[in-house]
């Protein structure tokens, strides 16, 4: 069944990527000084229809039409931006939000408990939960977005994420088999995002951090022993990239709408190019194996305390801090050059 599965999202990847060679349909332009910086190579974003197609594949088999409707949504706005038709960041998250609420009003989605009691007692009000439901998942897949600004590095930090729960709380998810199947369209998407040929884009990684936050909240509200804030450890990466990129743009008084190339992930990218004179590709793939190798450390670390919210909060500080200090490091190191 995987076999075949592998083979046949292999072949659909192939047709895509051919039509949108043929009409150079979501061409990556490098208009964007972001976007130059670590590639000047065609490449396509449609990882996030390869991602949909599974989605719109597995949900329809589930007679799950909302599901259906609420991803292709989310998608719709991602490829909008993609395709520069849709480039106000403002009136994006506007769209956003506006889909969210949609979707977790009518599934009666919303984050159960953070174990803090002040917090507990605002989740309590219907109104109060929505908005910082919303909050969270737009912090998440803004963040992802973030983060995408390196070949493989989004894409290897769901893999090792789905592939821990698999792992370790197999018998606590509400539906393994969409995680496995996932965890295969990703790794196709892997092979041709190593040499840019596909990227995810605006689209894809909105698409698939949507996801991954919708189910981690299903997955915390039916499991209360684990510690809300393990979820949040899990997705600490992007997260924290976002709101770290909000308070370095505040201080230093830029636009907060404008991207920049002094996200980690792209510093970390320079300094690998500069130092070892490595290919694009080879230092697109150090630097986001070196992020996703401490990120999927600490995690496993953690997976013991897993019900022990202060020591969560603990390891989650000393990741802040970690980051924190690198950024600093990595900064003052490209000075140099």
């Amino acid at each position: 069944m995987f076999l075949s599965f592998i083979f046949l999202f292999t072949l659909i990847t192939y047709i895509c990527l051919y039509f949108c060679k043929k009409y150079n349909f979501l061409l990556d332009i490098k208009t964007e000084k972001h976007k130059r910086f670590t590639s000047i190579q065609k490449n396509y974003s449609i990882g996030g229809i390869l991602i949909l197609i599974y989605f719109c594949f597995y949900f329809f088999k589930e007679n799950n039409f909302i599901y259906i409707l609420f991803f292709s949504l989310i998608f719709i706005i991602g490829l909008l931006s993609d395709l520069k038709i849709f480039n106000d960041p403002n009136k994006r998250f506007i769209f956003q939000a506006l889909v969210i609420f949609i979707f977790i009003y009518l599934l009666d989605l919303k984050i159960e408990q953070t174990r803090f009691i002040f917090l507990d007692l605002l989740l309590g009000n219907f109104y109060f939960n929505q908005l910082f439901t919303i909050f969270c998942l737009m912090i998440l897949i803004n963040g992802s977005n973030f983060i995408d600004g390196i070949n493989t590095l989004l894409i290897n930090y769901n893999i090792f994420l789905y592939s821990i729960l698999l792992i370790f709380f197999e018998h606590m998810l509400p539906d393994k088999v969409i995680l496995q199947y996932l965890i295969l369209v990703l790794l196709i998407l892997l092979l041709f995002n190593f040499n840019g040929k596909i990227i995810m884009g605006d689209s894809g990684s909105y698409l698939l951090s949507m996801f991954t936050g919708t189910y981690l909240i299903v997955f915390a509200s039916q499991n209360n022993s684990i510690s809300p804030f393990f979820v949040v450890l899990l997705l600490w990466y992007p997260c924290y990239e976002l709101l770290f990129s909000m308070i370095r743009r505040a201080i230093m008084k830029k636009d907060a709408n404008k991207a920049d190339v002094f996200h980690l992930h792209q510093m970390l990218f320079k300094v690998i190019k500069i130092k070892s004179k490595n290919k694009n590709n080879t230092s697109h793939f150090i630097a986001s194996t070196l992020i996703n190798i401490y990120s999927s450390l600490t995690i496993l670390y953690a997976i013991q305390y897993s019900t022990y919210t202060d020591k969560i909060i603990y390891i989650i500080s000393i990741n802040i801090f970690v980051y924190s200090i690198f950024y600093i490091y990595l900064k003052k190191k490209l000075k140099t050059y």
